[in-house]
């Protein structure tokens, strides 16, 4: 048939359209007919050889085409059956065009079901059909050869279209995205239209047409979120990002302006936590500037400012704990409080063992509680004084007092103290002793005495110890405190020791 001709439709009976369709479902069987008609060539030799005698023709000048000879109105009788080979190449050809018409009707459900066809190319596809109905009519008068062609030629058809809706719809689905991604809400739904005109149910179409719909709003918000990133309300814009991100994830350019977002707004976060920390420092605030600086330091690690500000807000820390350490140390100077002195200094040196005021104001306070202390331990233990040693070093002990500077009132008292006990412990006094002229004496600091009934013997008041011992009788021991005038003192053996 030549594209001129005109085809006119007719109708003729379908029934033959069942059963390809029905055998549709089992086209993988169509891989076997090769086997099928090796198969069959052997029964029809087997037959030949059998029948052969019975099967004898006249020979024609030309071959006759079984497969598109006209049809008698009435069926054949058994003595004007096809020869079997014959019938074969029939049967084939049948099977072939059911199999064109399956391909066809296939195609046909497709357009129907899924590219809405009739909407878009109702012409073209009449046409496809006019071709399919003229298959029929060859299929119903077994000219399989013909039917074969006209369903090649529907099914052709068929499959153009099917590739023109493809393309029309990539098309189609693609400007909308492209519209879609300028923000053309207009453009956008015009191509939206003609992608959902071939697919009314594609997934990609509807989700498009979706996103098309947000548009307004989505420019709306875009708006308000460069507003407010004008204004520095970073924390703002941020929020209506991700509220567009719930709306349409796809947004061109969201993913870039919630980058940018968050980096402005820890930028100004970073900002206001470096401008806290340098204003608690100018409070002297420290323990308030070094939680602020650590802070920016959480919001950009290695921030040269922040590092700077924790080196500044440590040296202003130190530098004003040693101001009031020396202040403490100062007071408890003025106030005699050697220890609490010497304490405050020693906290200075552990923060810098090199700071010389605090060296010599330890050094200072050290001597000056430890000279003290000393003075009055000897005041304590005047008694000691009696040894010639221990009162020769507390004479030293009070002459490097007198040395010392400052010397205040606490000192000159201690001093003026052990001055008059040195007085005092200087000059010997008379001591009188008393024995039984049996009993042997010692003397502690001075050494032994001997046997005598009395002695005198001048002594430097304080404390002494006289040890009696005589054969047969137990020790004696007595403590006594020489001072000025004093009683004579007794001293012998009566306990005798028992055998």
């Amino acid at each position: 048939m030549h594209e001129s001709d005109v085809i006119e439709p007719r109708r003729v009976p379908l029934s033959h359209r069942d059963e390809a369709i029905a055998q549709r479902p089992q086209r993988q069987q169509t891989r076997w007919k090769p086997f099928a008609a090796l198969l069959a060539a052997i029964v029809l030799t087997f037959l030949l050889f059998e029948y052969a005698p019975r099967l004898v023709v006249e020979r024609h000048d030309s071959p006759v085409d079984v497969t598109s000879a006209p049809v008698p109105a009435q069926r054949a009788g058994a003595n004007d059956r096809l020869p079997p080979y014959q019938q074969l190449q029939r049967e084939q050809a049948r099977a072939q065009a059911q199999e064109q018409l399956a391909q066809f009707v296939e195609l046909e459900l497709r357009l129907n079901n899924e590219l809405n066809v009739s909407a878009w190319a109702a012409g073209s596809y009449d046409e496809a059909r006019l071709l399919a109905q003229v298959g029929d009519e060859a299929f119903v008068a077994e000219r399989f050869d013909a039917a074969i062609a006209s369903y090649a030629r529907a099914r052709e058809a068929l499959s153009v279209l099917i590739a023109q809706a493809q393309t029309r719809f990539d098309t189609a689905l693609a400007a909308s995205l492209t519209a879609i991604d300028a923000r053309d809400q207009a453009a956008a739904d015009a191509a939206i239209v003609r992608a959902l005109t071939i697919k009314p149910q594609n997934t990609a179409a509807l989700e498009a047409k979706r996103r098309a719909a947000l548009i307004p709003e989505i420019l709306a918000a875009l708006r308000s979120a460069r507003n407010h990133e004008l204004q520095g309300e970073w924390h703002e814009a941020l929020a209506i990002y991700q509220n567009i991100l719930s709306l349409d994830p796809s947004t061109p350019g969201l993913v870039t302006f919630i980058t940018n977002a968050r980096r402005g707004s820890n930028e100004h976060k970073l900002q206001t936590q470096l401008s806290r920390g340098f204003e608690a420092l100018d409070r002297k605030q420290f323990s308030e500037s070094k939680t602020a600086f650590n802070r920016a330091l959480a919001i950009d690690p290695g921030n040269a400012i922040a590092l700077g500000g924790l080196r500044q807000t440590a040296d202003q820390a130190e530098l004003a704990h040693i101001t009031r350490l020396r202040a403490e140390a100062e007071n408890a100077e003025r106030e005699e409080r050697w220890q609490a002195a010497s304490d405050a200094y020693q906290g200075i040196l552990d923060l810098d063992a090199n700071i010389q005021f605090a060296r010599s104001g330890k050094q200072r306070a050290t001597e000056q509680a430890s000279t003290i202390a000393t003075l009055a331990k000897i005041s304590a233990e005047s008694d000691r004084l009696s040894s010639d040693r221990r009162y020769s070093e507390a004479q030293r002990i009070i002459d490097r007092a007198r040395l010392l500077d400052p010397r205040g009132p606490a000192l000159t008292a201690r001093i003026q103290e052990v001055a008059r006990l040195l007085e005092i412990y200087a000059a010997p006094v008379p001591v009188l002793l008393r024995s039984d002229n049996a009993t042997d004496i010692v003397l502690s600091s001075v050494g032994r005495l001997g046997r005598f009934a009395e002695k005198q013997i001048d002594l430097r008041p304080g404390a002494y110890t006289l040890i009696g011992s005589r054969d047969g009788c137990r020790d004696v021991r007595a403590q006594i405190k020489v001072r000025p005038q004093m009683d004579p003192v007794d001293i012998r053996c009566q306990e005798r020791l028992t055998q």
